[in-house]
């Protein structure tokens, strides 16, 4: 056996270089590293970035049940004599709207998606709107009125006609 390892049968001087070349071989990496934290730091960054949390911006996303959606497609000032409900983020906004009998109520679908307007007692129906898209509906009756998107039926609200 001479100069054969105990277990692997690779040489002593094998094993040397294959030492060498594992060291080559961290060496070149430690190099590597040092080069880009060097970098980092002249592009302004430090090197406590890495071990202290940075501040990320906030994305709110919309939610299902339209509950902080609704202040997003509600965001336009009601006007009592154009009553309008706004379509964004998969969600009627306002969730409730009262208006007086013979109003007209006027949607507009602000989402990237085709959105209905259906009663539920089938009293009225939009076709698909595409963005921007308008429907109005005139209430001659009092009463209370759910609607939904017949496309996402998840998507629920109101008319309350007094």
């Amino acid at each position: 056996m001479g100069d054969q390892g105990p277990i692997d049968g690779t040489s002593r001087r094998m094993r040397g270089r294959l030492s060498r070349r594992a060291l080559l071989v961290r060496a070149g990496a430690l190099a590597i590293s040092t080069s880009a934290l060097t970098a980092l730091i002249a592009c302004g960054g430090t090197s406590k970035a890495a071990s202290q949390p940075t501040a990320m911006p906030t994305m709110v996303m919309p939610t299902i049940t339209g509950a902080a959606t609704t202040q997003a497609a509600s965001a336009a000032p009601a006007d009592p004599a154009h009553p309008q409900v706004g379509i964004d983020n998969f969600a009627f906004g306002p969730k409730s709207l009262t208006v007086p009998v013979g109003a007209t109520v006027t949607w507009t679908n602000h989402d990237d998606v085709p959105h209905t307007v259906t009663s539920r007692d089938k009293k009225f129906t939009s076709q698909a709107l595409d963005t921007d898209e308008r429907f109005s509906f005139t209430f001659t009756e009092p009463g209370t009125y759910a609607y939904f998107c017949a496309i996402h039926p998840i998507m629920t609200a109101e008319i309350v006609v007094k």
